[in-house]
């Protein structure tokens, strides 16, 4: 271990502690910043939806409405559909399903981008307003979220093995990413405009009780910024990695609510992120708002709590 006085002497040590202590104030020991940033695409618009299906990873363009995949440094269109508005994605054993958010639909395709069924209402003939985010249960059913609008509230869907889809909650302010717990027994959902992760007790039929608020994230997160969640992922520990479309970077939550790690990232959106295969990274999006729309990314940065 170095001494410090023996680097700097008496009159500089003083103001450096003052420094330091300031510093400290002013970055909570959770925050941290990443340091090694690796952006693995660019020459996207609005990206979002990172999956990864076996080591290969998916995602989507908001913008240009096509899902794609990383292989090696080059970027793949696997499909593409006019007015989808591809917004998130889930691997399913036929391939994979895709929230329309333009278009009010999931549909699903093979991994080489064949369509295979488009599902567009509820079981009540009801339509989706703004399908945004998937996650599925160990019953071969599939969450998903409808974001709603300025004028609609958001609400969650069940699509059942069965097929069938029925709404399991509604009157939320913005639904956006969502994700079971390892357990199976309860679904995390963002709710966007109101800065929060709602938790929802999930039943032995697929239904959803209550919700109640697990974290309100300008709360618990470093002060001076508004936190709006967007994406959210969940490892197998049942700690909540939430991507932070306002505030920047991502948050890492335990199954208590509490935080472990606040991460700082360049860029002002962060819409979605991905765990690797092995734990050891995160893949996430990047959007940059410019005067013709968008500008996006995808990078690669350390799991701050990788084992």
């Amino acid at each position: 271990m170095t001494d410090a006085g023996a680097i700097f002497p008496a009159v500089v040590r003083r103001p450096l502690i003052l420094m330091v202590a300031c510093l400290a104030l002013l970055w909570p020991p959770r925050v941290s910043r990443a340091l090694d940033v690796d952006i693995v695409a660019t020459g996207l618009q609005f990206a979002e939806g990172t999956i990864f299906v076996g080591n290969t990873l998916y995602f989507v363009d908001y913008a240009t409405s096509d899902v794609l995949r990383l292989n090696g440094n080059k970027v793949e269109t696997v499909w593409h559909q006019n007015g989808c508005g591809a917004n998130g994605l889930l691997n399913v054993p036929q391939g994979l399903l895709v929230a329309c958010y333009s278009s009010g639909t999931v549909v699903s395709i093979s991994l080489d981008g064949k369509l295979a069924r488009t599902i567009s209402r509820d079981d009540a003939g009801h339509s989706f307003d703004s399908p945004n985010d998937l996650a599925a249960d160990a019953k071969g059913g599939v969450y998903f979220s409808g974001s709603g609008s300025d004028q609609v509230l958001g609400k969650v869907y069940y699509l059942g093995a069965d097929r069938h889809v029925k709404e399991v909650a509604a009157n939320i302010h913005y639904a956006n990413g969502l994700v079971v717990s390892p357990d199976g027994k309860v679904l995390y959902l963002a709710e966007s405009r109101s800065h929060r992760l709602l938790a929802f007790a999930i039943a032995d039929d697929a239904t959803l009780g209550q919700p109640h608020e697990f974290v309100n994230l300008n709360a618990i997160l470093a002060s001076g910024r508004v936190y709006t969640p967007d994406g959210v992922r969940i490892d197998k520990h049942g700690r909540l990695f939430i991507g932070l479309y306002d505030g920047g970077g991502f948050a890492v939550i335990d199954p208590g609510g509490k935080l472990i790690r606040q991460v700082d990232l360049p860029g002002p959106h962060h819409a979605n992120l991905a765990i690797s295969p092995d734990g050891k990274y995160i893949y996430g999006t990047t959007v940059y708002d410019v005067p013709t729309g968008y500008r996006g990314e995808l990078y690669k940065v350390a799991n701050p709590i990788a084992e």
